[in-house]
């Protein structure tokens, strides 16, 4: 059974379809042969061998959208049709070959009485009007629909024979399948109940739920036969989820989404509580709507969860009982996109689009207390006002109220840190180019990271600011970052899918971390190390545990760029074949009129592959070249021959351009254009400066010329728009062609003296006569033993005279 983006559902069969017999005056139903058993009764009109499927006709479906999904129960007795973003599935029923073939011949007889009726009316008809009808006048409108109403309304595939089952014979229309919310996918359970009249369908909604539905395949009259038997959304979020918390003790996790929360057991992970995130309009309705969650925390005693919402609300939630102990619907008056709780459990900052950020005391449970009734409750203490919304603030680890500071980071690409105690400006980290969306200080508040929308990731001192190093590897905005205890290592995460582990002291990748289907917003570390918990926007919680293998950096270094190369690979392959056989997505008809051959021109690309040895070339290059510079540099005062011929040793005694020179020559030819291919603009500057150097002075002149020629290919649009490379171009032009030609005139002297030597050679050769040899002569010819049969001719003359 397939499904298109029309009404129809056409069913094929997968062997010959049951035929009927003509033979006699009754139409009889005669079954299909064996598989073994040869057909020859069927003519080659309606059977053809090579035919894998034949069309049995087609369904109406009930809903106008596309098919998404088509499923058989297994024990093939219901179907199930599934129309894209819809909320119902509709079930059709398989009848038996006994119900198939009354089906069948009630459908003939009907045809059969019909065609019959139709045809009396028809003489009928045409008895009244012959009188009237003249010899030219034309067949009236209901002449001829006449015949076309014979036609069976079942019988509108002409591809189908009359007389053999069609597919509203096999299937019944049993009814349509309602779900809560859109339907993504269903399923139908195994086996069936009630003695196989019954049957489950499990559908899986939009908003990460399952439904259970029961099927009857015997309605009772009034009723549909459909009923939902239970609903399973507990465990997952209906949405992306947008922050995940820790509690102290390392046993719960909490997860944030729109109008969702949701408190799980890392150990067994389970899902232990699933709330409802409401508040009220206002203070004076009690009407509660459903808000959107943006960040969390557990407050002490992992009781209790402080949420910031996109509305400007700040909650604290009892998850035990499920109560809203605190709620200040005016904490804000934009979204709350970060808050943190003080190391000390007795604070927390929170930031928001509103250009605030405030300092709340946390005024734990007290028995005692008639101000809060024993429940935890926030007082706002401070009050900091910023020049731009703020995106993420964070508090450092220390535990001395002097020593201890507040990182804020806003819209206009800045981070500023301040002291907790007073307020007071301490430090400015400028030199993001897009705004910083995670904030994470070491645990020794040494170093502070920031990591933002511009996919770049810096590390910056907290004793002066200065930046330590800048860090990429992402290839889209990077959503969080978390330094693992006692350590300068962290995790990122990013819109890319990717969770990647950074070591802090030596500025390089350790692992990459990939299994989300969406962009991941928000981590979670224990303070062990121990495990990592990632959360985004495909509403998953994914849990990375710590293992005992070693990781090598290089080897994972080495994995990552084979991964990017067959990835870049497969893409210019594909292009590039698309490019051969005239395929494009951007060919309007005009272009088409204007070069109808273009698309079918050949092709020819170079037969080489990007790889880890073409990156080694391409930095040996880099790195003549700044050798090259920097000697230069350095002799640039020295005038005596004693003072030039102290060179660096790293040049093997050589000059600059002979250097550069010696490293090219030491590439392969086969890596040497994807060597040059990863170089950078100012590089090639560089490298194009020291080839008229050595074209100038004759050394080197093919490979020069090759590069010189393949880099101008390349860049070409670079070089051109650089106009401080005009000079050098045209001398390039100038020495290359000048070069090439000297090369030419030389070697083709060369290649005529050689032929020359040759000629003479072969004029000055002695030559050797063979006379005719006669047939007793078995030494003639035989090199060294033509003297002994000169002898021999001498000794028989010799021997006739005598005789004579």
């Amino acid at each position: 059974v397939t499904g298109a983006s029309d009404v129809q559902l056409r069913v094929w069969a997968l062997r010959p379809p049951p035929r009927t017999s003509t033979n006699s005056k009754e139409l009889q139903l005669t079954l299909p042969p064996p598989a073994d058993s040869v057909l020859v009764n069927d003519t080659p009109d309606t059977l053809d061998n090579d035919e894998a499927a034949i069309y049995m006709g087609s369904i109406h479906r009930q809903t106008n959208e596309r098919v998404s999904l088509v499923q058989f129960h297994p024990s093939g007795k219901l179907l199930g049709v599934l129309a894209h973003g819809s909320k119902q599935v509709e079930i059709y029923s398989v009848r038996s070959v006994e119900e198939s073939q009354k089906r069948r011949k009630r459908r003939l007889r009907r045809r059969r009485e019909k065609k019959e009726s139709t045809s009396t009316s028809a003489n009928t008809t045409e008895g009244k009007q012959k009188k009237k009808k003249g010899i030219l006048d034309d067949e009236s409108d209901d002449e001829k629909g006449l015949e076309e109403n014979v036609v069976d309304e079942e019988t509108k595939d002409d591809d189908v024979p009359v007389d053999s089952i069609k597919a509203t014979d096999e299937f019944e229309f049993v009814g349509i399948l309602t779900g809560s919310q859109k339907i993504k996918s269903f399923t139908f359970s195994t086996g069936l109940l009630e003695r196989g009249t019954v049957a489950r369908v499990v559908l899986a909604l939009t908003t990460n739920a399952l439904e259970i539905h029961t099927v009857s395949l015997y309605p009772t009259q009034g009723t549909t036969g459909m009923k939902r038997l239970t609903t399973l959304d507990m465990y997952g979020h209906p949405t992306g989820i947008r922050s995940i918390s820790l509690s102290s003790d390392e046993t719960m996790a909490c997860t944030i989404s729109k109008g969702a929360m949701k408190v799980w057991n890392v150990a067994n992970r389970s899902c232990i509580r699933s709330l409802p995130l409401l508040s009220e309009e206002n203070s004076s309705s009690r009407k509660r709507r459903e808000v959107y969650g943006l960040c969390c925390a557990f407050l002490p005693g992992n009781a209790h969860v402080v949420i910031g919402f996109k509305e400007g609300n700040l909650q604290i939630v009892d998850f035990p009982s499920g109560d809203v102990v605190f709620d200040d619907p005016e904490a804000h008056a934009g979204a709350i996109w970060s808050l943190d709780v003080r190391n000390d459990g007795q604070a927390l900052v929170t930031g928001s689009a509103d250009h605030d950020v405030k300092f709340w005391d946390i005024v734990l449970e007290d028995s005692n207390s008639e101000i809060n009734n024993g429940k935890p409750s926030l007082f706002l203490s401070r009050v900091m006002k910023m020049n731009d919304d703020v995106v993420a603030v964070k508090y450092s680890y220390s535990y001395e109220p002097s020593k201890r500071l507040v990182a804020v980071s806003t819209l206009d690409s800045t981070v500023k840190v301040f002291f907790d105690d007073s307020l007071k400006f301490f430090l400015s980290l400028y030199g993001h180019k897009l705004p910083a969306l995670a904030i994470d200080c070491s645990d020794d508040d040494s170093l502070i990271a920031t990591a933002g929308a511009d996919k770049s990731i810096k590390l910056w001192g907290l004793d002066f600011g200065d930046t330590h190093r800048t860090l990429y590897g992402h290839t889209d905005s990077i959503t969080d970052l978390v330094f693992v205890r006692r350590t300068h290592n962290f995790f990122t995460s990013s819109k890319d899918k990717t969770i990647r582990y950074w070591d802090g002291d030596r500025f390089e990748q350790i692992l990459l971390l990939s299994g989300h289907k969406a962009e991941v917003t928000t981590l979670a570390l224990s303070k062990t190390g121990a495990f990592l918990l990632s959360a985004g926007m495909d509403r998953q919680v994914r849990v990375w545990e710590r293992t005992k293998d070693i990781v090598f950096i290089e080897e994972e270094k080495e994995r990552e760029l084979e991964k990017l190369f067959d990835k870049v690979d497969g893409s210019q392959g594909e292009s590039s074949l698309q490019r051969r056989i005239g395929i494009s997505n951007n060919i309007d008809d005009e272009q088409d009129e204007i070069n109808p051959s273009s698309t079918f021109e050949p092709q020819s690309e170079a037969a080489v592959r990007r790889s880890v040895l073409s990156i080694a070339g391409g930095d040996r290059i880099a790195e003549a070249l700044e050798l090259a510079d920097q000697e230069i540099k350095d002799n640039l005062g020295k005038t005596s021959a004693n003072q030039l011929s102290n060179r660096n040793s790293l040049l093997l005694g050589l000059d600059p351009p002979k250097y550069v020179l010696w490293v090219l020559r030491t590439i392969k030819s086969a890596e040497l254009e994807q060597s040059l291919l990863t170089l950078p603009m100012s590089h090639t500057e560089r490298l194009m400066h020291y080839l008229v150097v050595l074209l100038r002075r004759g050394l080197g002149v093919e490979i020069c010329s090759n590069a010189a020629i393949f880099l101008i290919k390349v860049h070409q649009n670079q070089i051109v728009s650089n106009r401080s490379l005009g000079a050098p171009l045209r001398e390039l032009r100038m020495l290359i062609k000048s070069r090439i030609t000297q090369d030419r005139d030389m070697i083709g002297y060369n290649l005529a003296a050689l032929r020359a030597i040759a000629r003479i050679s072969h004029e000055r050769k002695p030559v050797t006569l063979i006379e005719e040899q006669n047939s007793n002569n078995i030494w003639a010819g035989m090199g060294l033993g033509s003297d002994i049969a000169a002898a021999l001719e001498r000794k028989k003359g010799n021997t006739k005279r005598r005789k004579v």
